[in-house]
């Protein structure tokens, strides 16, 4: 039997291939390998998935290089991904340029600096299924408008942040029939999460590992929970685990200790000056580290 060269792979197969690279391949590596690849890799169904590093480096401008991709992909691309940190310019072109996209994530610089703007670009992705936000800001304007804008909408990813009572009920009362919920490494109290499991009956899939406000072996949360088929709370705790350092430096405030100001003028230079409780903070630090070499 005559062995099969790749250069022969069928070109629909080598595109949906491609299509799964990182960027950099795809621009670097895979156009020098021989001419069908080339021919394959300029498909703009290559390009539906433009999924940016966290941070680009290179000879030219992160503009110019987000324009470079998003271009390539000539109006098709279904997902992206932005760099950390991205310009107004960059954020509009995306919006006027990839009308199709169906997955979203805007890491936690992008949602701060251009907090603004975010919510009324969002709404330009008529297709829009799932949005990934980095940081919690103006949460609830964003969902009041999927609620009218976005009728497929049906996964929201929020990390970092408080998910408090009100951005809870916004999820319950905005997108009730959401499917796939991620809420990680938030502030989440358990009223909160008990009332999203009452009101977001479609739920599916809901991850709300490494949370704090509940802990994860809550028996009415997980009997709450069982009707979802994948449902993940692994390292949630209901204590906040600054707590304790909280309560030790309130300890050493009402100790009798002399702390050596002089010292802690030398590491905060001339200018700074310590009050009671940073001194107990920096205290705090230096009880701990000599506790842990006695244990």
């Amino acid at each position: 039997m005559e062995e099969r060269k790749w250069e022969d792979m069928n070109s629909d197969c080598l595109v949906n291939i491609f299509g799964r690279l990182e960027l950099k391949s795809k621009v670097l590596v895979i156009p020098l390998v021989c001419k069908p690849w080339y021919q394959a890799v300029h498909n703009p169904l290559c390009w539906e998935r433009l999924i940016f590093p966290r941070t680009i480096l290179g000879p030219r401008s992160q503009t110019e290089l987000i324009k470079f991709f998003v271009n390539r992909s000539q109006r098709c691309a279904t997902s992206l991904a932005l760099p950390d940190m991205c310009d107004r310019e960059d954020l509009v072109y995306v919006s006027e340029e990839c009308p199709d996209l169906k997955m979203l994530f805007l890491p936690y610089g992008v949602c701060l600096e251009h907090k603004d703007i975010i919510p009324n670009l969002i709404v330009k992705w008529k297709k829009l299924e799932s949005l990934l936000l980095g940081c919690i800001t103006c949460v609830k304007e964003i969902l009041e408008l999927i609620h009218i804008h976005l009728p497929s909408f049906i996964c929201l990813c929020l990390t970092n942040g408080d998910v408090d009572g009100e951005t809870a009920s916004a999820i319950v009362s905005l997108i009730p029939n959401v499917k796939c919920l991620f809420i990680n490494q938030a502030k989440l109290k358990k009223e909160d999460l008990l009332l999203i499991l009452r009101g977001c009956k479609r739920l599916e899939y809901l991850d709300v590992r490494n949370c704090t406000g509940f802990d994860e072996g809550d028996d009415e949360i997980l009997r709450l929970a069982s009707g979802i088929k994948n449902f993940q709370c692994d390292g949630s705790t209901a204590k906040d685990p600054l707590s304790f350092m909280h309560e030790f430096n309130e300890l050493v405030l009402q100790m009798d200790i002399e702390i050596d100001l002089d010292f802690l003028d030398a590491i905060g230079g001339d200018d700074f000056q310590w009050d009671e409780y940073q001194c107990a903070c920096m205290f705090s630090v230096y009880a701990c580290i000599y506790l842990t070499f006695l244990m």
